[in-house]
């Protein structure tokens, strides 16, 4: 028996890839590749050492976890990535979690925090 779910969520990141999403250039190092993403926003919240609250919005980047292919491999971002997109730069940050983490169940579609630099 097949997991509705699972296809169900399969066929809406299939609809954001193909209706909501734009080419952006990839970078790691010296590699370059076109992934089509979509644009998000996460707002975080970061406490210091003395209780004081700070918070921000960043922008995110969606697409394929199965589109991220550097040297050959499958992989998933990291320290240092970069995406160029309408002139601007936008590079890997980190917050609570990292600068990327699954956005639904079942791992197919990838969140990658940035800054714009």
């Amino acid at each position: 028996m097949s997991n509705i779910l699972k296809n169900g969520i399969q066929f809406l990141a299939d609809k954001l890839k193909s209706h909501a999403s734009e080419t952006v250039i990839y970078k790691r190092g010296a590699d370059t590749i076109n992934i089509c993403a979509s644009f998000g926003k996460t707002n975080y919240q970061i406490e210091n050492e003395s209780g004081f609250q700070i918070g921000g919005e960043i922008t995110d980047f969606l697409f394929s976890a199965a589109d991220l292919i550097i040297d050959g491999l499958v992989t998933v971002p990291k320290a240092g990535d970069r995406i160029e997109v309408d002139g601007k730069v936008y590079e890997a940050l980190f917050i609570n979690d990292g600068c990327w983490r699954y956005s639904g169940p079942f791992g197919k579609i990838i969140r990658f925090h940035t800054k714009e630099i």
